[in-house]
């Protein structure tokens, strides 16, 4: 499973650096349920006229508030159904349409929709079979049906799903007319979006090509409301872990590339959203998406659009190229990644902050060319400020920076790499990184201990080369660090303790260079501690 960041070379272990890149997306992921839904009801035109409709208000299946009249949900069900058993005859074809259009509106209510209700009398298999009813404004009105039933639970998308409605709406989805086709593809996305079985399941039908085709004639024609609907379910079609096969991903990614030139918030939000799960994956994913040319463009979306709702996922899709090889890592460079990162690396949104501190930490894994724009970058000093003063979970990304950034000296004693860990102290890394080594996060712990290690080996390095003591022992003790290196001798993990041990010994001495005084001295047949004894008329006592 290639989920990880990056892994830093050397001295860090690359198992805990992939753990904290998969706690990393599983945060990601849970963040992005906020800012977007996996299903949508659709729930236009929902206002019942009662003349028309006739529902029973007193009926007990009646949803509260939606009109009354002569006929009751009873009677809606039994026309549907009566309807479907006799083959649709077309004497009763207007009732039916009449009952199936009441029932839509009752689904598309705003509060408690008559979901389980409509389940519960077999209405599903109704509805599906009228998907394949010659008439498009009946197939549009089941169709509508079926994408709020599948709105609801997982449980009452699965009952859609059983009665083999996936390979019908996938088909409609190719209808010559546009209500129909787009009422599909709504539903279609509602299947996919419910969790990743649901979306195989939708895919193993053929949905891929269908929903790409629909893309491309709702674009040309620019019917922007088929095209929002179908961009958004082509999202939910490259959602989910386990990802889609690279089959499906390598059919999508090229038409992807190409909403990106469309100036519509919507449209511009569910690619990049599309764009953020294709690239949550291993170099071959992100280096599709490279190669069909959208680092440029949501660079642009980075810069030009003022949403919040756009900007989030393409900030999040060039991390996630970050995290690739060094090729994707320079092409988000050259794109002008680090023009663009002062903005949400002072966002007032946490999650913002966090991400751009992941951006540059994956770069600060990357090449030692790329590792220097890091250190050339007033990003940098920003970065170390987040890792003294934010909330913790920015601070943790702002951590890895400055640990990957003295990884290029655990793998490469250079002075160039000792000079970098002299310009991390000088913007303040060392009181960082100090009060992240009592922070309630064993993983951050360790990571901090072998960055202190490194960063106190680079001082050993400088005071070889240049004469005197190592610079950093006395700012890594006025910061506290030396008391958290000796409160850290109790900690539970034996690995930490071990650290922690190691690197007083190594850098502060051991126990028997304490100062003579503070050794015992014989006294007689006893001991003194201290000075040498005095008489204790001199020190003012009599006895």
């Amino acid at each position: 499973m290639n989920d990880d960041r990056r892994s830093v070379k050397g001295g860090i272990d690359k198992d805990e650096s992939r753990k904290n890149r998969v706690a990393q997306k599983v945060e990601l992921r849970k963040a992005k349920r906020d800012e977007g839904l996996q299903k949508r009801r659709n729930m236009q035109m929902v206002a019942i006229d009662p003349t028309e409709v006739g529902v029973d208000v007193s009926d007990p299946a009646t949803p509260e508030g939606s009109g009354g009249g002569m006929q009751t949900f009873e009677d809606q069900v039994a026309t549907t159904l009566g309807f479907v058993a006799r083959n649709g005859p077309a004497e009763e074809y207007n009732d039916a349409l009449m009952a199936v259009r009441s029932l839509r509106k009752q689904l598309s209510i705003a509060n408690n929709p008559p979901i389980d209700q409509c389940i519960n009398a077999n209405l599903v298999p109704a509805f599906v079979t009228m998907l394949g009813h010659p008439e498009s404004k009946l197939q549009f009105e089941a169709a509508w049906c079926l994408t709020n039933i599948a709105s609801g639970t997982s449980k009452q998308c699965e009952v859609v799903v059983q009665n083999n409605a996936v390979g019908p709406l996938v088909a409609l989805m190719a209808s010559g007319n546009i209500d129909v086709s787009e009422q599909a593809v709504w539903a279609v996305g509602n299947i996919a979006g419910d969790c990743p079985h649901m979306r195989d399941i939708v895919l193993a039908n053929g949905a891929t090509q269908h929903v790409l085709a629909l893309i491309e004639s709702t674009a040309s024609m620019g019917q922007m409301g088929p095209l929002r609907n179908a961009v958004w379910a082509l999202s939910n079609l490259m959602r989910g872990k386990p990802q889609p096969s690279v089959g499906h991903v390598s059919q999508a990614v090229p038409t992807l590339a190409k909403l990106l030139a469309i100036q519509d918030d919507e449209v511009l939000m569910d690619t990049c959203w599309a764009l953020s799960y294709v690239t949550d994956g291993g170099d071959d994913r992100i280096d599709l998406a490279v190669a069909a040319g959208i680092v440029p463009p949501l660079m642009a979306v980075l810069r030009d659009r003022a949403e919040p709702k756009t900007k989030t996922p393409a900030l999040r899709t060039l991390c996630n190229i970050l995290t690739g090889s060094a090729e994707a890592t320079q092409a988000v460079l050259d794109a002008g990644i680090l023009d663009v990162l002062p903005e949400p690396i002072k966002s007032t949104k946490a999650q913002t902050r966090k991400e751009a501190c992941w951006a540059l930490s994956n770069i600060a894994a990357g090449t030692p060319h790329q590792v220097e724009l890091v250190m050339r970058s007033p990003l940098l000093a920003t970065c170390i400020d987040k890792l003294d003063k934010d909330e913790f979970d920015v601070r943790k990304e702002a951590a890895w920076v400055v640990a990957n950034i003295l990884h290029g000296f655990a793998a490469d004693q250079s002075a160039v790499n000792a000079q970098r860990a002299t310009q991390l102290v000088s913007l303040g890394a060392i009181k960082g990184v100090v009060k992240m080594l009592e922070v309630n996060d064993a993983a951050m712990q360790k990571l901090m201990l072998e960055a202190t290690d490194t960063l106190l080996s680079a001082g050993e390095t400088i005071a070889r080369t240049k004469g005197g003591d190592n610079p950093f022992l006395i700012p890594f003790d006025e910061a506290e660090g030396v008391d958290k290196l000796e409160a850290l001798q109790s900690h539970s993990n034996e690995d930490i303790y071990q650290k922690a041990v190691d690197l007083l010994e190594k850098y502060f001495g051991a126990e028997d260079d304490e100062e003579e005084n503070l050794l015992p001295n014989t006294a007689g047949d006893g001991f003194s501690f201290g000075a040498p004894a005095m008489p204790a008329a001199q020190m003012g006592f009599a006895f």
